[in-house]
């Protein structure tokens, strides 16, 4: 399994254990929780697996506090069950028969987490944006998102803006009362202007008494760990409130700049262009992946 679209295809078709016409939540919190630990890697490494008491110790947790509210705390089953899924391997201990019990896998030492394929897909920008708006999207619409993926390392991909780049950001920083990307005030003003405060997606003006205001949007935000560029063609010209949709998921837009609500997938609108304006469609790409729409 050694490319993304495999990889998708896999965790969209991920079987979940049903109970009272409700899928299981453990398989889906583990691979976010697997994906966090692969996007913290300083380096990379083929021995990505890990131990079932620390595996035990971090996703014991999780399920937990975001597991369905009658659900029993059992890491091992997904720990062991995930083989299911093609994307994920148990090493130390016999893989036929029934699931060991935590003893069991205890004394055996046993290690899991995903193959050696799935990993090289998943440490790509695009590929890990797509698989966390899938998971998120397709098994996990009723858990808090923001505070799922902050506990697994994945803060950034709750919205399309993405965490603030630390002292080792890429992107330059100016002090303020906080670290925040810098952005390039000339590209602000000239989308603005482009469009006369015009917004991209419902062609409204906001009126204020001194004239009218929008808003410049990145496609591809400069935050962690979108890391999108401070260029024209990562820009939309917003107003207030489809700004906020955008960052937030609640809209994305297609190949054809049609505009589309992401919980009905119903057309809302039409992206609005000006001719001297290229938007670089590998960063809309990228935030309809996030939108789990890739």
């Amino acid at each position: 399994m050694n490319s993304g679209d495999d990889v998708l295809g896999a965790l969209r078709n991920l079987k979940t254990h049903i109970k009272d016409r409700r899928p299981s939540r453990h398989k889906p919190i583990t691979l976010l929780w697997a994906i966090g630990r692969l996007a913290a890697e300083q380096e990379r490494t083929e021995d990505h697996l890990v131990g079932w008491q620390t595996f035990r110790d971090e996703v014991g947790p999780l399920l937990r506090d975001f597991g369905l509210p009658d659900s029993s705390v059992t890491p091992q089953y997904p720990f062991w069950h995930l083989r299911s899924s093609g994307l994920w391997d148990v090493e130390g201990i016999e893989t036929r028969g029934s699931t060991p019990t935590p003893s069991q896998l205890t004394a055996a030492g046993a290690r899991a987490g995903f193959s050696k394929d799935a990993a090289d897909v998943l440490r790509r920008s695009l590929a890990r944006a797509e698989a966390v708006g899938l998971i998120c999207s397709t098994h996990l619409p009723d858990v808090d998102r923001e505070a799922l993926l902050e506990r697994v390392g994945l803060a950034g991909y709750a919205s399309a803006s993405g965490e603030l780049p630390g002292r080792d950001g890429s992107v330059p920083r100016r002090r303020h009362t906080s670290f925040r990307p810098d952005r390039d005030s000339r590209l602000v003003r000239e989308i603005k202007k482009m469009y006369r405060h015009v917004c991209q997606v419902c062609g409204e003006r906001v009126e204020t008494r001194d004239g009218h205001y929008s808003e410049a949007a990145h496609i591809r935000g400069l935050g962690r760990p979108h890391r999108g560029p401070d260029q024209l063609s990562n820009l939309l010209c917003l107003c207030p409130n489809h700004h906020i949709e955008f960052d937030k998921f609640a809209i994305y837009i297609e190949e054809d700049w049609t505009v589309r609500r992401n919980s009905t997938g119903a057309v809302a609108h039409e992206l609005k262009l000006h001719a001297g304006h290229v938007i670089d469609q590998d960063h809309i790409r990228y935030h309809r992946a996030l939108c789990g729409r890739g």
